[in-house]
């Protein structure tokens, strides 16, 4: 264990290192790791006297901020935001220049009085260190040496503007320019960042090269510094990790989805999001739904266990023993807390668990042990393919058998057996061997031949679910289903047009159900990332190309739509029009929204996850 520690240290060392968009709680601001040096930048107006000291995407209050998030590269070495704000818009580029960092801003509109662009340094998350100003230059010193940060333009002196600490504030009247190390003039600036913007490259009007842009960028703007452990992770939306989540948020299948999106480019942030994610395990043995800054964890549930296929996925890409040993514990024990809290009979429903919370949040009222806190366990949060189903206080189960959590526990077993195998962990590979074949067997009892499709069905009434919902495709992932089945699923259900099918897809309810739950609130009726990604890998898996080939455009067309006209990638889409910003709860720039674009990326042959090579 001690060398496997010593290899997960040394990824994030390497992460944790150099310029980047490290705070969650600014897209301008720049942190130089390890010693937490933040080189923030802010607006001063005076129409109405105003400041704006952070900025983030996604802000919906009256008066916020407009942003539009453009190319990031992985570590950092370019960046590129434009904000809008009080009739002011500027765009910020930043880019390396070896050890040090420039930053160029573009004002595209101002007010009559030119606004003011203010730059501050501190050492954030109380680090030692400290700051000075002289003229137009600040003076940072810390235990990682002295950083001088230089401006092109003159310091205007202000002494009403509202930010904390040491600053340097210049007017916006032409482009201004910012470096640390050396003092640079704007042309020396502005060709060092069109340096970097060309090493990053554009993606232009190539779709097949806009989707690699989206999934890089949907992780590398929300991969973040958290200070309170001292580690980098991928979290859904820098948005979602502030207020009431006290500065972070981990969420369990989002962040394994996180790590393979991460894994087409980045090896390290792969496993990060793998690792610590795990390492929320709970004394119960389960990850749980959340983990957040104020303390809280989900102690009464989880959600979908898709862990151990992305793990297997991340060994099979990269082959490192070490990853599998840090792994195989926690999600060996995740696998075994579901069969011995959630089984009924030979099949799994989801649940929650009551506890007392320890320090009680405003987030638990509604789903500690209650019917709401069960459906959250299936990923699938207020869906109405739940409401006909009662929560049993004295078993703590929804009363029905999940098709989708089934499904995406066997495929668990299924991947967790591979792990085994390949570290010699015979007693266990053969453990979960016989709970998948067990699982796969009592599957059978959720086919409905009247309706030609797997459904979830009652433990209480033995009847099936009132309501359909597109997990019922997820069985094929699982290798669950006949040709003549999995046909029968596709053409019946998947491609018809009162079913599953259309422009925009894939809805969570089939287009046949009143207008009100396909299009309600949140899960009801939206097109959602992960649905259209496991469905995918489950038409692969049935040998349903043609099928899977039409679920690649479908989704390729959705996510392009937001993103060639505002950038955005969304958590969830309109399954009626394609767009997203419709609905307040879809935030505009959600790591797994990418998972559209991952699609194409493996229907085109970019991404190689998913194969048939043995993971030995």
């Amino acid at each position: 264990m001690k060398e496997d520690m010593t290899n997960y240290a040394a990824v994030q060392a390497a992460l944790a290192r150099g310029w980047n968009t490290w705070d969650t709680r600014s897209v301008l601001t720049q942190v130089l790791l390890p010693d937490a040096l933040g080189l923030s930048l802010g607006l001063k107006e005076y129409y109405r006297g105003t400041s704006l000291r952070t900025a983030q995407i996604g802000r919906r209050t009256e008066g916020a901020e407009s942003v539009t998030l453009g190319r990031h590269a992985y570590d950092g070495a370019y960046t590129e935001t434009t904000v809008s704000w009080a009739g002011v818009t500027i765009r910020v580029q930043t880019a390396h220049a070896g050890d040090d960092l420039v930053v160029l801003v573009t004002p595209t509109a101002n007010q009559p009085k030119s606004a003011l662009l203010t730059v501050g340094a501190a050492y954030l998350w109380n680090r030692p260190g400290s700051v000075t100003r002289e003229g137009d230059r600040l003076t940072a010193g810390g235990p990682g040496g002295t950083v001088q940060v230089f401006c092109t333009a003159p310091h205007v002196d202000d002494p009403y503007t509202d930010i904390d600490g040491p600053y340097v504030a210049m007017e916006l009247t032409g482009a201004v320019g910012i470096s640390t190390g050396s003092p640079r003039d704007l042309p020396e600036i502005a060709a060092l960042v069109a340096r970097a913007s060309a090493g990053i490259g554009t993606a232009g009007a190539d779709p097949l090269a806009q989707h690699r842009e989206i999934v890089r960028d949907a992780i590398s703007w929300n991969t973040i510094y958290e200070p309170s452990q001292s580690r980098v992770i991928t979290t859904v939306s820098r948005l979602w990790n502030v207020g009431k989540r006290g500065g972070y948020a981990l969420f369990c299948w989002d962040a394994f989805f996180n790590a393979l999106l991460a894994g087409v480019s980045s090896r390290e942030l792969a496993y990060v999001n793998t690792v610590e994610m795990l390492r929320a395990l709970t004394p119960e043995g389960f990850v749980p739904n959340v983990e957040q800054g104020t303390g809280r964890k989900t102690y009464d549930g989880s959600q979908p266990p898709v862990g151990s296929m992305v793990t297997r996925e991340l060994y099979r890409r990269f082959g490192e023993r070490w990853f599998l040993e840090e792994t195989f514990g926690p999600l060996l024990s995740w696998n075994r807390w579901w069969w011995r809290t959630r089984r009924h009979g030979d099949l799994l429903c989801a649940g929650s668990t009551y506890f007392d919370p320890e320090f009680p949040s405003p987030q638990d009222i509604p789903r500690i042990h209650q019917h709401f806190g069960a459906t959250c366990e299936s990923g699938w949060d207020n869906h109405p393919v739940f409401e006909d189903v009662p929560f049993d206080k004295t078993t703590s189960l929804l009363a029905a058998h999940d098709v989708g959590l089934n499904s995406l526990y066997a495929a668990d077993c299924e991947a967790l057996a591979d792990l085994a195998d390949v570290l010699g962990e015979s007693e266990a590979a053969a453990e979960l061997r016989e709970r998948h074949a067990a699982v796969v067997a009592a599957m059978e009892s959720l086919w409905d031949e009247p309706s030609g499709i797997y459904r979830s069905r009652r433990t209480d009434t033995g009847l099936p679910t009132e309501r359909l919902s597109a997990m019922s495709f997820y069985p094929l992932l699982a290798g669950v289903g006949t040709d003549d089945r999995a046909r029968r699923m596709v053409s019946g259900h998947l491609l018809a047009d009162d079913g599953f099918g259309g422009e925009w897809v894939l809805p969570t309810s089939p287009r046949s159900e009143p207008m009100d739950l396909r299009e309600g609130t949140y899960w009801a009726g939206r097109a959602w990332p992960p649905v259209n990604f496991l469905v995918y890998l489950g038409l692969l898996r049935a040998g349903a190309r043609d099928a899977a080939a039409w679920l690649a455009e479908g989704s390729s067309r959705l996510v392009l739509k937001e993103w060639n006209e505002l950038r955005h990638v969304h958590e969830n889409y309109s399954s009626s029009h394609g767009g997203a910003c419709d609905k307040p709860n879809s935030e505009p720039f959600q790591t797994w929204g990418a998972l559209l674009s991952l699609i194409v990326l493996m229907e085109r042959g970019e991404a190689d996850f998913f194969g048939k090579g043995s993971v030995a």
